[in-house]
């Protein structure tokens, strides 16, 4: 006679699914709560699959924080820049009323030939 084996919790969901959310998960700063709400998963569930996920993937685990990281911090620096350019922008238009010069170049104009 046979005996019926357990079925484990882990094989219930489809691997796909699971690396999914772990990559999800480990790269963004949502939460259990939010990540079960959008894949309709159970909330204590997500530890396990987290755990599965760097188990059999440990290095993609950590090389995707460090591409988030990375990409923060890369994001930063564009709002930086994009401020600055803002800034600069606003202070050759407030220069050029003060002068009353315009100094902002415009394009499309033709030039006189000699």
């Amino acid at each position: 006679m046979d005996i019926p084996k357990k079925k484990h919790y882990a094989g219930k969901y489809d691997p796909a699914l699971k690396i999914t959310i772990a990559r999800e998960y480990l790269s963004t700063d949502q939460g259990y709560g939010s990540l079960a709400r959008k894949y309709n998963i159970a909330p204590g569930t997500l530890p396990s699959l987290i755990r599965w996920y760097q188990q059999r993937y440990a290095e993609g685990a950590s090389d995707q924080q460090q591409q988030a990281t990375a990409t923060s911090s890369q994001n930063k620096d564009l709002q930086q820049a994009q401020l600055k350019i803002e800034a600069l922008e606003l202070l050759i238009e407030h220069a050029g009323k003060e002068l009353g010069v315009d100094l902002v170049k415009k394009f499309g104009t033709k030039q006189c030939r000699p």
